[in-house]
């Protein structure tokens, strides 16, 4: 049954610092800005819901919490498997994706996942806490129709006269190509004829699984949706979601806006040292909910010119201070405004951390032997605005080696051991350093994986 518990764990996560979650079979990195205060993160392992037609849970599921937390940032989950054939059942390994379940539903969404051939994990990025299962696709002779993920909307319950983003993974599996890709939608219970937008590539996604569109404020009001999405591939085969659509329809919830703090940034801050930076995310709400959702601003000003702005990602937004002095840090999203006083101070680092994709590094860091990770590092004020920094990286030398401070910078290789060994990094710039616990997981132990257990004895290979 989906929902009884096995090993668990949890951890303290700071919004300043974000942070790497490590597990024997699966890893969550919550970058810096990604939570908009310190939160307990649990996860555990549950066990697997049932197959479908097309769909083959693998492994073990993992549920995290708190339940339907949002990000102010995608947040990389990975999963590694066996990848011996009697684990993937036969299944083709270049399928694999790591899915959400809904129990209430019975229905999967995929969020894709681009999948490592050679040390055998599915890397994607999630945007709230559920529960996620690695999959395989049943593929038949011939050509496979795309495979459409579902729909995650931004924000996650729709607000009356604000516009919408709308995403989906679609993965075509053969050598064919995606054609089109349409979203169709109505006002939920209107009975009227569906509207459509074309769902178009997401140019920031490094895996080209993901499609979005943007739904027009003016055909967004607090009935929700009802929506279903269609595609074609380059050989002419349709498919729709739900399968049987339009006779068949998703739903997506709405809500007006709240009469007090309809927008808001995820934090306030009111000072920041010149040359450092904050990632902040604008987030809106409705008036029956207490949930702030994650929205992309459409417009992003330092005011005054005592700063700049730039986007990290697709959905945050990156302020920097540049001049001493008074300011606003200032964003829009549909017909909602938001501004937020800043002072400029002059301004020192007062302490540096390590970052494996912008997330502070664990204690300890685990690593596979003979494997090469790219680390960063960022310095932080006295107000917790960071900078990136260009330290020096050093290793005790039993663990592995870093390459050239210039054309390799903070390319930390560990080397090749058959057994687990142990070791540090660190870092130096002007004075300060950081020092970090390394585990370098050996390669000689084949993993025999049993449900339940968090075996840290062994590595997938």
């Amino acid at each position: 049954m989906f929902g009884s518990f096995f090993a668990s764990s949890s951890v303290s996560v700071t919004p300043e610092t974000g942070a790497v979650i490590q597990a024997p079979t699966m890893s969550l990195t919550i970058p810096l800005g990604a939570l908009s205060e310190e939160t307990v993160i649990t996860y555990s392992e549950t066990d697997l819901p049932a197959a479908t037609d097309s769909i083959v849970p693998l492994q073990v599921a993992y549920k995290f919490g708190p339940e339907n937390l949002q990000f102010n940032k995608p947040v990389q989950m990975k999963i590694c498997y066996d990848a011996r054939p009697e684990f993937l059942q036969g299944k083709n390994e270049k399928t694999l994706q790591i899915q959400h379940y809904d129990p209430v539903t019975k229905r999967y969404v995929s969020y894709g996942g681009d999948v490592d051939l050679v040390n055998h994990c599915v890397t994607t990025s999630i945007y709230h806490f559920s529960n996620y299962i690695l999959t395989a696709q049943n593929l038949v002779l011939g050509n496979n129709p795309p495979t459409i993920g579902g729909a995650t909307f931004f924000p996650g319950r729709l607000i009356e006269g604000l516009p919408a983003t709308v995403r989906t993974s679609i993965i075509d599996w053969d050598a064919s190509a995606i054609v089109t890709a349409r979203f169709h939608y109505r006002t939920q219970g209107s009975g009227s004829l569906f509207k459509s937008i074309a769902m178009l590539p997401d140019e920031n996604d490094g895996t080209g699984q993901f499609y979005q569109a943007k739904i027009p404020a003016s055909d967004i009001f607090a009935a929700g949706l009802e929506y279903y999405i269609e595609v074609y591939d380059s050989l002419n085969a349709r498919v729709t979601r739900p399968a049987s659509a339009p006779s068949t329809v998703d739903i997506v919830n709405g809500d007006i806006r709240d009469g007090v703090t309809p927008l808001r940034f995820q934090t306030t801050i009111t000072r920041m040292s010149a040359g450092f930076s904050r990632d902040l995310t604008i987030q809106v709400k409705g008036n029956s909910s207490a949930t702030f959702y994650p929205v992309p601003a459409e417009t992003l000003t330092f005011a005054g010119g005592k700063g700049v702005t730039s986007r990290p990602n697709w959905l945050s937004a990156r302020y920097t201070a540049q001049i001493i002095g008074g300011s606003y840090l200032q964003a829009s999203y549909g017909n909602l405004n938001l501004s937020m006083p800043i002072n400029v101070y002059p301004g020192v680092m007062v302490r540096m951390i390590v970052l494996y994709n912008s997330a502070e590094l664990p204690n300890p860091f685990e690593v596979t032997a003979g494997s090469t990770t790219a680390l960063d590092a960022a310095g932080y004020d006295s107000y917790n605005n960071f900078i990136f920094v260009h330290p020096t990286f050093t290793s005790d030398g039993v663990i592995g080696t870093f390459g050239d401070p210039f054309s390799d910078f903070g390319k930390f290789t560990a080397l090749y051991y058959p057994t687990d060994r142990t070791g540090t990094i660190s870092v130096n710039i002007g004075g300060f350093t950081s020092t970090y616990n390394i585990l370098v997981k050996g390669f000689g132990v084949l993993c025999q994986y049993d449900v339940g257990t968090f075996d840290s004895t062994c590595i997938f290979n």
